[in-house]
């Protein structure tokens, strides 16, 4: 009779054989469906608004030895990209992939033809991708292969925190109403000449809505939430810290700074845009994308500023920012959808979403390369923002933005107290997501 010891040790080897190969195809480093070189996949098409430079350095640089499959890369207008979508598939002649962001997950889920978990299980997609990148996760499949993700950060001006006598950017939210008075600088009208940040109104503040789904996501709020498999909008619910709930305190910490009465008074609809503002080097605190970074060093080359995580809440030991994560979708409409997959799996490795990120000067959307230590000083704090960046389903990105607007401008104006003007969001907000139920 055989030694049940050899049995096992051959039935583990085996196991761990096929554990190797599966990691092995899944950064990359061998062909995915088999594994077999004389597997001709065909040509894919690629549609994004990424810069076809951009993408044709990782096509050629990193899958040009990829001889059994040819991946054509097609930049479209951003602007103009979801109505040529839809014309494209109608007509027939559309993409076999799309690069899709999570605010575009619920208006294109009628094109997207998810891919098995056959290919990728969730557990190797949670234990490869960051957090983020699970929001193209679903119960039957994979809505898209992470591909880019651009945190929000602070960006802060070191020579007013300077001139005014502080030594660190705040890490807290609780420190700006100190920090505020010592960094304002009024004429002598009382008219605000420098500013310390941008809170308060919403035309020419940048990213106004990221910014304030960050403090409601920090402040315990999920704004969009599932509940018996049905997205729901939450932003007036309550807790135990008080009368207000948690987006209701996150909309009255952002109102604060654009009262005019009080010590806090900071910003108001008058000013330039936000990032002019902080680019011209009048404003102390800017908060954006990790991918603006380049474009602010390049308008003001003499602007002394750094980055920092974003700050949080004092009562918090979850740390969160917004984030943008990006990935690569399959159309229900593929001409060529077993290549199309196995160019989603190339394209979202190790090696192509290593270079993608360095090419736009990003954090990797993968974990495998955010582990090794980062010595630039810039990059340590994308690197860091990107393990907490967070999101949340947005049923229409233009509908929401407008929404958050109007709550903001009638809490400005005092026509609705911050609970009615929440009120009336999540009822809107509501709406649009019954569409997808």
């Amino acid at each position: 009779m055989q030694n049940p010891k050899i049995f096992q040790t051959v039935v583990l080897g085996v196991f761990g054989f096929f554990i190797i190969l599966g990691l092995l195809a899944f950064s990359g480093r061998i062909p995915f469906l088999g594994g077999r070189e004389n597997i001709n996949y065909g040509k894919v098409i690629v549609w994004g608004t990424i810069p076809f430079n951009t993408m044709q350095q990782v096509i050629g640089d990193k899958l040009q030895n990829q001889t059994n499959i040819t991946i054509s890369y097609v930049q479209k207008n951003k602007d103009t990209f979801t109505a040529d979508l839809v014309d494209a598939l109608a007509s027939g002649s559309g993409p076999d992939l799309f690069i899709i962001s999570q605010d575009g997950i619920l208006q294109n889920m009628n094109k997207i033809a998810l891919i098995p978990y056959q290919y990728v299980s969730a557990r190797d997609f949670k234990n490869t991708f960051v957090s983020e990148g699970e929001m193209f996760l679903q119960t039957d499949g994979i809505v898209a292969m992470p591909f880019t993700v651009d945190p929000i950060v602070m960006y802060w001006n070191r020579d007013m925190f300077t001139n005014a006598g502080i030594a660190v950017p705040p890490v807290k939210w609780s420190e700006f109403y100190s920090m505020n008075t010592r960094v304002v600088v009024r004429d002598k009208s009382g008219n605000i000449t420098k500013s310390f940040v941008s809170f308060g109104s919403y035309s020419n503040v940048s990213h106004a809505k990221e910014v304030l789904s960050m403090l409601m996501m920090q402040a315990g709020s999920p704004v969009v939430t599932i509940k018996d498999n049905v997205l729901t909008a939450d932003i007036t619910s309550t807790d135990s810290q008080g009368p207000q709930g948690p987006a209701a305190r996150a909309v009255s910490f952002f109102s604060q700074f654009s009262k005019s009465d009080k010590d806090s008074y900071s910003w108001n609809r008058s000013l330039p845009f936000s990032k002019s503002m902080f680019e011209a080097g009048d404003l102390a605190i800017y908060f954006g994308y990790a991918s603006e970074y380049p474009e602010i060093k390049a308008k003001n080359p003499n602007l002394n500023f750094d980055v920092a995580p974003v700050p949080q809440t004092g009562d918090s030991s979850t740390k969160i920012t917004f984030g943008r994560v990006q990935g690569l979708a399959l159309t229900k409409y593929a001409k060529n959808p077993t290549g199309a997959i196995q160019a989603a799996l190339l394209l979202s490795s190790k090696e192509s979403t290593g270079e993608i990120a360095q090419t736009m000067s990003l954090p990797p959307v993968r974990r495998d390369l955010l582990v090794a230590t980062q010595n630039d000083p810039v990059l340590s704090i994308f690197y860091d923002s990107v393990l907490i960046a967070r999101a949340w389903q947005d049923p229409d990105p233009a509908k929401t933005d407008d929404f958050f607007e109007n709550m903001i401008n009638d809490v400005e104006s005092g026509r609705q107290n911050i609970n009615e003007a929440l009120t009336v969001a999540e009822g809107g907000m509501s709406r649009l997501l019954s569409q997808y139920r």
